[in-house]
């Protein structure tokens, strides 16, 4: 049995590591497709592009007969309106107004919220460390977005009033996968919350024009099919096997990577706040995902 869990763990660790690598690139890419599509309308875009994309494994894999499990779509739907709309908004509209670096950093405050919304929901236990993680990690967070001084950006703010909303999406993302696949989890998620994203972007914003949409294509492809199609599988597969606090943790590497990727890519030159940002929120990760009990777990 203890044989049996070890696998199992490091089957989810298998499946964040890929994860990780593909999520490093979002904010880069969501940075590329706004250059030419407003943000609402980049979102419900790239949304429709991994609707698409579960579509075509779904009809491979022959899982159709998924959509008829109807005590998963309740879950599915709370865990859509969550992530699929609110969560995915507030980050390109958040993205459009700062760089992929800030981005990537104050991503990583969904651990602290991850820890206390589930720790004071009673959905999975907290330890006494994650206090001190916790702390690290909202001064980690404090130094990215104040930069030295104490004009907020509004980006900032959105992306990490976004981080509190995944650990409740996540949650019922885990009791939905109890009882269908992950394909069939995304492809409703990506179908409702694309069409739903759209709505919203006819509403508030102008239309992109064609030529805007062409120039924008093979960003709102990579964005749709790889990072908001491919990587979400690796992501719920990871949570099937994994507790989110612990699966959230392991991405704690990703947005330096991120800064890496935006140097090349954008140009972006990492700035000493980030720097300064990144170290505490790493180590505020490590602290609160217990690394070493983890480690120590494993080797008996």
């Amino acid at each position: 049995m203890k044989h049996l869990l070890k696998s199992r763990e490091i089957q989810g660790e298998i499946f964040m590591l890929f994860d990780n690598s593909l999520w490093a690139l979002f904010p880069i890419f969501v940075i590329l497709t706004v250059s030419n599509v407003s943000a609402i309308f980049a979102a419900a875009l790239s949304t429709l592009f991994a609707a698409l994309f579960f579509a075509i494994l779904i009809t491979a894999h022959k899982q159709w007969g998924e959509i008829k499990v109807k005590k998963a779509l309740k879950d599915i739907l709370i865990m859509t309106a969550l992530i699929g709309v609110l969560f995915y908004v507030l980050i390109f509209i958040g993205i459009e107004q700062t760089t992929a670096g800030n981005a990537s950093i104050i991503l990583l405050m969904e651990v602290f919220f991850t820890m206390v919304i589930l720790g004071l929901w009673k959905k999975e236990k907290q330890s006494i460390k994650s206090v001190g993680g916790g702390i690290l990690m909202v001064l980690g967070a404090f130094f990215v977005m104040f930069k030295g001084g104490f004009q907020l950006n509004q980006g900032d703010i959105l992306i990490l009033l976004a981080t509190a909303i995944p650990p409740i999406g996540n949650y019922y993302s885990q009791r939905a996968r109890k009882q269908v696949g992950s394909n069939m989890i995304m492809f409703v998620r990506s179908l409702v919350a694309g069409f739903v994203i759209l709505g919203i972007a006819f509403i508030i914003e102008q239309p992109p024009s064609l030529i805007d949409i062409q120039n924008s294509l093979l960003n709102l492809f990579i964005t749709g099919f790889v990072i908001l199609g491919l990587s979400k599988i690796f992501w719920i597969e990871a949570i099937h096997r994994l507790s989110i606090t612990k699966a959230i943790s392991l991405s704690a590497y990703a947005p330096g990577f991120t800064l890496v990727f935006a140097y090349f890519i954008l140009g972006d030159v990492p700035t000493l706040w980030q720097i300064l940002g990144f170290i505490p929120m790493v180590i505020g990760v490590y602290l609160i995902t217990e690394i070493k009990n983890y480690k120590k777990s494993n080797q008996t």
